[in-house]
């Protein structure tokens, strides 16, 4: 005398796939601006659609990842504080990422 789940096999399948996804972002990443500050994230958190409009609209010329690097942290906090739901640059980037790895994982 058996016992048959029903859906087990779908469930299997699901748990697979999740384990497959969880290894392949599992360590350190390099993830794009485009994928880490998507459209949806964007626009859902603070009042530009992009990343780079972000940028543009901010008191600094950006025209390198030096040029971003040296903006003093403490006035780039004050200007994702008046410009996004964030009230730092490092909260606004960790949402990112959980949204990111979320994507990723097919969650």
């Amino acid at each position: 005398m058996g016992i048959e789940i029903e859906g087990f096999d779908d469930l299997s399948d699901q748990l697979s796939e999740l384990q497959e996804n969880a290894e392949s972002v599992d360590g350190e990443n390099e993830v794009s601006v485009e994928e880490l500050f998507t459209e949806g994230f964007m626009t859902t958190h603070t009042d530009c659609k992009s990343f780079e409009q972000f940028i543009e609209q901010s008191p600094w010329t950006v025209k390198s990842q030096q040029d971003f690097e040296e903006i003093p942290e403490d006035k780039f906090d004050k200007y994702v504080d008046s410009h996004t739901g964030f009230s730092t640059w490092e909260a606004m980037m960790s949402a990112a990422a959980r949204e990111w790895v979320t994507r990723q994982l097919g969650l």
